[in-house]
């Protein structure tokens, strides 16, 4: 089964930072748990939680893009958080505020938030590297 791509909305973290709302108050990432999975994607947990979360976050032509997914053993449903406000939620928030703050991940690693034309040139350079050095016949002049 293919996934279908899905544009995102671009998430406003100036205005939950300027509002002061509930996400961007509970989003601490000194204190939470987050751990990257793929270049865009982290499972957070935060001290109050009851659950760890799949937080999905990048840049598209500037604009920060996202999504939470709940992970309950097998289970994955949308953060509860969307319920209660179009803003993105504290998940979000604390990938977004690690990023700023220069915090690192359970690996020690600094949360960095990617554009996604950067990693598709990345991902081209690195597929032109492969070809050449793919062992092909080379021909003398």
């Amino acid at each position: 089964m293919s996934r279908r791509w899905e544009p995102m909305t671009p998430l406003d973290f100036a205005t939950e930072r300027d509002d002061r709302t509930a996400s961007w108050r509970r989003a601490d990432p000194r204190v939470a748990l987050i751990e990257r999975t793929a270049w865009n994607r982290w499972v957070v947990t935060l001290p109050d939680g009851e659950h760890a979360h799949d937080v999905r976050l990048e840049r598209d032509h500037g604009a920060y893009v996202g999504e939470c997914y709940t992970l309950d053993g097998d289970e994955r449903e949308p953060c509860p958080g969307n319920a209660y406000h179009d803003g993105p939620c504290a998940h979000l928030c604390t990938v977004r505020k690690a990023a700023f703050g220069d915090v690192t991940d359970t690996h020690d690693r600094h949360v960095d938030i990617f554009d996604v034309e950067d990693v598709a040139d990345a991902r081209a350079d690195h597929a032109v590297e492969k070809l050449r050095a793919d062992g092909g016949r080379w021909r003398w002049p």
